[in-house]
């Protein structure tokens, strides 16, 4: 079951539109209205060895302060892919930024969920490129393309997802380990509330819910269905199949990766659910 993709790509882009305009226009209600007031912040500095994460509030009041501090830098933004299925999304956003203190090429992963007949933005993360002030008047000026899945990093990135399933097929909390980063997220909206549940998932959480399964003899298959990889960011998405006593569960996972030390972890999973129940 895995169909119906790309369906409302109109109205997540008018989401993300909100996330462009909130910049070009120095506009905080546009940026707080495009994020869920409890989403998230992930991110790796390779060049600082420095692994960032905590609420987007934080990094909206950053935004306001840099406002007023900095108001000459500016912003050039591109919606360069969008791809989602049934209550999530992500979008794949790259952004030229003017700044006379740190011009730099930002790359942002968002993931989105549907709260209702809305599409709000639950997860930030991505790869910054910094630039000389040279370098950024040339990509400004030429519109230039940056490469997108190396084919090293997406073998790298298929490794650690055959990990992840390994997990739930053996019930193996070591497969686990070495999938999630110790600080991940995992993201879902009750389709009839429209709550949004932002949990921490600490391992022996996994291990309950590996021998809750395991109890139960549920078995999964599993498939890769689309990987977007730049620099140390990514986003996969992959389909679940669960056969269990009640019924067959039907999963679609949008995991955002960050490649932390030079190894590839999961630092946020936003899903997708619907459920069978057997007649």
């Amino acid at each position: 079951m895995f169909n119906g993709e790309n369906e409302e790509i109109e109205e997540i882009e008018k989401t993300i539109q909100l996330y462009d305009e909130a910049f070009n226009e120095w506009n905080i209600e546009k940026l707080t209205k495009a994020f869920h007031y409890d989403s998230m912040v992930y991110w790796y500095i390779p060049e600082q060895d420095r692994f960032y994460k905590g609420p987007c509030y934080r990094w909206i009041i950053g935004f306001i302060e840099n406002q007023k501090e900095n108001p000459e830098v500016n912003y050039y933004l591109n919606i360069e892919s969008v791809y989602q299925f049934g209550s999530v999304a992500y979008s794949r956003l790259r952004c030229l930024i003017d700044d006379p203190e740190d011009p730099r090429d930002t790359t942002d992963y968002l993931t989105l969920m549907k709260f209702g007949d809305e599409w709000q933005v639950v997860n930030k993360s991505g790869h910054t490129i910094p630039l000389t002030a040279e370098e950024l008047l040339e990509r400004v000026m030429n519109d230039s393309e940056i490469p997108f899945n190396d084919p090293n990093e997406v073998k790298s990135i298929e490794q650690l997802l055959e990990t992840y399933a390994t997990a739930f097929h053996d019930w193996n909390l070591d497969c686990i380990k070495e999938s999630f980063h110790p600080a991940m997220r995992l993201n879902s909206v009750d389709k009839e509330t429209a709550e949004f549940k932002n949990h921490f998932r600490p391992y022996a959480v996994w291990n309950e819910v590996l021998q809750e399964h395991k109890a139960e003899g549920v078995r999964f298959e599993t498939e890769v269905k689309h990987i977007d990889q730049r620099g140390t960011a990514a986003v996969a998405v992959m389909y679940w199949k669960a056969h269990t006593p009640e019924g067959i569960g039907h999963t679609t996972d949008f995991l955002t990766l960050l490649k932390v030390d030079g190894k590839w972890t999961i630092v946020n999973k936003s899903c997708n659910f619907e459920f069978e129940k057997k007649i």
